[in-house]
């Protein structure tokens, strides 16, 4: 197997896990990223880049604000360049916990926190890659931009606001937790909200009435009975069109969210009329499935059960409205011979001694921030430490990183940087 290279033998594992406990030890849920925010922010002064600090609002709230940190590594010209990007909030914050979920305990090779690996370990990991760039002393052509940003738990929040300042780069390395394989393929998501209706009968009534009725809780049953049960493959060749992944079994499918049905007697939770249901739900999608290929097999499904049922009285919204900037994000692939995933997965190979993973494998079922990226036509993988497969269920408490495999990623960066802009 091939040895590191210059710029990977600087990558320090002592200074890797100082990173990730420093990291660990500052709260910071969605829109409370203030003091990790200014943390990496001085952090990453210290180490050379030009640091500029941007303020997000809350995409739902204006008066709530956050901010994160770009730092920039300027290069001469005449190489692409690259963006770093992960999320400083956890992705899961849970109770039961059977360790201080800040206390940053590091036993065994592992390092245990909120957020060890989604998406502070990643973060430390390309924080530490590129500052192992600048200890070698090698000088780029192509700029780095190290972005970490806020409230990925509202949708990327914090990225999309990267974008629409105009921040941009040539290639993107989302570092979002893949268990170190190279995930150039992921699928989308889109959330859907479907709304039925029906005249409120009592139990006495005429034969027209009840013609015209369908209660509006059936009503929704026969839809989840037609899309099928939460998780399961959707069929090649049913009602909805796709081309199957290879990289991505198991997909497109879907699950059921919400389920909401007012009535008159009782207090009302949700400002629905009593005579209507509401069903939010999500499907996760494979490449080639767009707004538009999902509006109409989502139509044509709700109008066979119209014609079925003519007392079947429905409206939906795709995307659902108030997750149009959040969970709703286009499926991702970059080319597996695209320099951004061979040289990478180059990285990676000599870093861990094994042989590099190229697929949907590692972050299968999963979205990132970087599909928000790709979707503007930038060649972007998602690739870092940390594998959700090691819990009896994700998402759990007790999250945790193994300190090599940080350090792994980092030295795989690390190559990739000094190769894609040097």
């Amino acid at each position: 197997m091939a040895e590191l290279t210059t710029v990977q033998k600087h990558v320090d594992p002592t200074r890797v896990l100082e990173i990730e406990q420093a990291l660990l030890r500052i709260p910071s849920s969605a829109f409370e990223e203030q003091a990790i925010a200014d943390h990496l922010a001085e952090r990453m002064a210290d180490i050379g880049l030009d640091v500029t600090m941007m303020e997000v609002p809350h995409p739902f709230d204006p008066a709530s604000k956050s901010r994160q940190p770009v730092g920039r590594l300027s290069g001469t010209g005449g190489r692409p360049s690259l963006m770093l990007n992960g999320h400083m909030d956890p992705g899961v914050e849970m109770p039961g916990w059977s360790v201080d979920p800040y206390g940053a305990k590091f036993e065994d090779g592992w390092i245990w926190g909120m957020g060890a690996h989604d998406d502070k370990g990643g973060l430390a990991a390309a924080f530490c890659g590129l500052e192992a760039v600048l200890k070698s002393g090698t000088k780029l052509k192509g700029d780095v931009l190290l972005c970490p940003v806020v409230a990925h738990k509202l949708g990327g929040a914090g990225t999309r606001a990267l974008l629409k300042s105009g921040v941009r780069a040539d290639l993107c390395i989302n570092m979002e937790h893949s268990n170190n394989t190279i995930a150039n393929v992921c699928v989308g998501i889109v959330m859907v909200r479907i709304r039925v209706e029906a005249p409120e009968l009592f139990f006495r009534y005429s034969a027209e009435a009840k013609a015209q009725y369908w209660n509006p809780i059936e009503q929704l049953c026969d839809v989840i009975r037609r899309i099928g049960p939460s998780l399961d493959p959707i069929p090649e060749g049913s009602w909805m069109t796709f081309t199957p992944h290879p990289e991505l079994p198991g997909f497109p499918t879907h699950t059921f969210d919400t389920f909401h049905k007012e009535h008159y007697y009782q207090k009302n939770l949700t400002g629905l009329h009593s005579r209507q249901a509401e069903l939010l739900l999500q499907f996760r999608t494979v490449p080639g499935q767009t707004l538009q290929s999902v509006t109409e097999d989502l139509t044509r499904l709700l109008e066979g059960i119209k014609r079925d049922h003519p007392a079947f009285n429905y409206s939906f919204e795709l995307p659902a409205k108030g997750t149009e900037n959040g969970w709703c994000q286009d499926p991702m692939s970059c080319p597996s011979d695209h320099a951004l995933v061979t040289t990478l997965a180059e990285g990676q190979t000599r870093a861990s001694g094994t042989p590099a993973s190229v697929g949907g494998w590692g972050r299968l079922g999963n979205v990132g921030d970087g599909n928000i990226i790709a979707s503007l036509a930038i060649p972007t993988v998602q690739y870092g430490p940390g594998d959700i497969r090691i819990y009896r269920e994700w998402p759990t408490a007790d999250e945790r990183v193994f300190l090599f495999d940080l350090v792994t990623a980092a030295r795989a960066v690390a190559h990739a940087t000094v190769t894609l802009c040097g």
